[in-house]
């Protein structure tokens, strides 16, 4: 094979891998880069600005936020059919009953996660494997 034609595989097979590893919601949105905060969790109002539960998606499959008052990283995975969390890793910082409480349940959100989509109004809803909406997340500047 000739060096050109070596290369132009090559370059090809390259954009192959990275179309692969793109990560999307079930909608077709790309989460890598983004930002949400939780609006919702298991249909509770999420508490004020100052205990935000936040996801932040990163490349190379990996995201984190604050539960609440604990920093968490995670991996995720996402394609077409669907969206899983990793393990959640967070710090240990003792807070209030009411923030442990959210901070419990966004967990168990992302833990429960089997996929996601973009509703009318620009939120990121995260869904369990029955289609039942565990969060909604609004969307913030990354």
């Amino acid at each position: 094979m000739s060096r050109p034609i070596g290369r132009l595989t090559a370059a090809i097979a390259a954009l192959a891998l990275a179309a692969c590893s793109t990560s999307t919601t079930s909608s077709g949105g790309r989460l890598e880069g983004t930002a949400w905060r939780a609006e919702s969790i298991d249909g509770r109002p999420a508490l004020d600005v100052q205990q935000q539960s936040t996801l932040r998606f990163f490349d190379r499959q990996l995201a984190g936020g604050s539960l609440g008052c604990n920093a968490y990283s995670t991996t995720y995975f996402a394609d077409a059919a669907g969206l899983r969390f990793g393990e959640i890793a967070p710090t240990r910082k003792m807070c209030p009953a009411p923030t442990m409480d959210q901070e419990a349940r966004f967990s168990t959100a992302l833990q429960a996660t089997s996929s996601s989509r973009v509703d009318e109004k620009g939120a990121l809803v995260l869904l369990d494997a029955q289609g039942k909406p565990l969060a909604r997340l609004l969307p913030m500047a990354p």
